[in-house]
């Protein structure tokens, strides 16, 4: 019945089912597609425990730690529009100009539900140790988390990829898959930068993906790597990722407009297609150099 709340035995036996025991997972959750799970997000997160998975999760720490990009360090392209983040600030002034992210920290976006918000805050979970973009859980968790670098922020996926794990959709769509922004990487763009506020409280890079909404799109060049389950009223999809991956990025490399979103206002989607963020040549910072401090 569709109202009767979903139990760890019956999240287990469709993990089992979907053969992911004993895997890697990077997981996006909907908890409301259940409607109801017995327990909430510990159930959900724990059936997976069980059966020997390790769970990748986003959590967008940079959004809650961002400050204005520094006035030395302002690259074209960057699907920024600079002066209207300068004016915002300055009317409201962002929560990193006050805060410095650690890994300690359990703070997620809050967009992201409440199954990031639970891994995130679980004693033995790892965070991604300066942007806070993932988190892990599981038994390859401190694995995952170690491909995380300065330069390449997807790592823990590129890890996830190279060990054959698997990328687990429930109820949700393909413009949740952070995992696509990989594909774009691999399909020659380069990530967008962000700024935080590093360890000494002075501004440092972070990079990552932008507007995810056109990767719908996709969904006709992945079907055949799709596998579905029902559990109750949640759909389940999952994807093998190096496949998944892969295939992604050759569709971008052959129609780049293909993950553009509907909205016509968007400026991230432009910017994203033509290749990401212009930095002069030659320009050899990584996270940790510092520009300017904000005014």
């Amino acid at each position: 019945m569709a109202g009767r709340p979903v139990t760890r035995a019956q999240l287990a036996e469709a993990i089992a089912g979907l053969s992911l025991d004993d895997s890697p997972v990077a997981v996006h959750v909907s908890l409301r597609s259940f409607p109801r799970v017995d327990g909430g997000p510990a159930t959900l997160v724990g059936a997976f425990l069980d059966r020997g998975c390790t769970l990748l999760v986003p959590t967008m720490a940079n959004t809650l730690f961002s400050i204005p990009a520094p006035l030395d360090d302002r690259p074209a392209r960057n699907a920024t529009d600079y002066e209207a983040k300068d004016a915002s600030a300055a009317r409201d002034p962002w929560p990193g100009l006050s805060d410095i992210y650690d890994p300690s920290r359990t703070e997620t976006d809050p967009g992201l539900g409440a199954t990031p918000a639970y891994v995130a805050s679980h004693p033995d979970r790892v965070r991604s140790a300066r942007s806070g973009s993932l988190a892990a859980i599981g038994p390859l968790a401190n694995q995952l988390m170690a491909a995380e670098s300065d330069d390449d922020m997807f790592g823990p996926y590129r890890a996830l990829v190279a060990l054959g794990g698997r990328v687990l959709l429930i109820g949700v769509g393909l413009d949740r898959l952070t995992i696509l922004h990989l594909a774009e990487v691999e399909a020659g763009r380069r990530p967008f930068i962000y700024w935080m506020r590093g360890p000494d409280g002075r501004p440092m890079r972070s990079r990552g993906g932008a507007c995810s909404d056109g990767f719908s799109n996709l969904a006709p060049v992945v079907a055949s790597l799709e596998t579905t389950t029902r559990v109750g009223t949640s759909t389940w999809r999952v994807f093998p990722a190096r496949e998944l991956v892969a295939t992604a990025a050759e569709a971008i490399r052959s129609s780049p407009s293909i993950t553009r979103c509907d909205d016509p206002a968007c400026i991230e989607c432009p910017d994203a297609v033509a290749g990401g963020p212009i930095e002069s040549s030659g320009d050899s910072r990584t996270l940790t150099d510092h520009g300017a401090w904000w005014p």
